[in-house]
């Protein structure tokens, strides 16, 4: 298999899925790539840009689900992006850091279209923060059957729709 940003992608995916971003390291990504981790360098600068790749892709699988030429309601992107981050374990912590780095490509286009700067910001703001507390809950056993409406909740309350 050629070493290619999407190659390294797809292989961060499922070390975070097996083992969390704590053991998402350079070394641990080239051992299961069975390359050197100098060879990583050539495509991903560092941990950090590693974070935006997989946070990017986060992204495209929600600009697949909720294209932006569709004009979807800002809180249909906004649980299409929950589910995405829920389905990968510490999916809203990486996907928070690299929205710190990067905003402008860690946000789901219909969700940019839809929403000016301010409100956008406390969307996406919203969205990472409550679920990286569910994903934290769910970590440390803290059952949450009210997640969902909680978060469709506060949306609602926060977008005024």
């Amino acid at each position: 298999m050629a070493l290619t940003p999407e190659s390294i992608t797809d292989t961060a995916l499922e070390v975070l899925s097996r083992f969390g971003m704590g053991d998402l390291s350079m070394r641990r990504l080239a051992r299961e790539l069975d390359v050197q981790p100098s060879a990583l360098y050539w495509h991903v600068k560092n941990k950090q840009e590693l974070f935006a790749l997989v946070a990017r892709r986060f992204t495209e699988q929600v600009d697949t689900r909720c294209p932006a030429a569709a004009k979807p309601a800002p809180v249909v992107v906004a649980l299409a992006l929950r589910e995405v981050l829920l389905s990968y374990r510490d999916g809203a912590e990486i996907h928070l850091l690299a929205y710190a780095l990067e905003a402008e490509r860690a946000v789901p286009e219909a969700l940019a279209a839809a929403l000016d700067g301010h409100r956008l910001a406390a969307t996406m703001g919203f969205v990472l923060g409550q679920v990286a507390v569910e994903q934290n809950r769910s970590m440390l056993g803290v059952d949450d059957p009210d997640a969902e409406d909680t978060f469709i909740g506060g949306l609602r309350a926060l977008l005024g729709t």
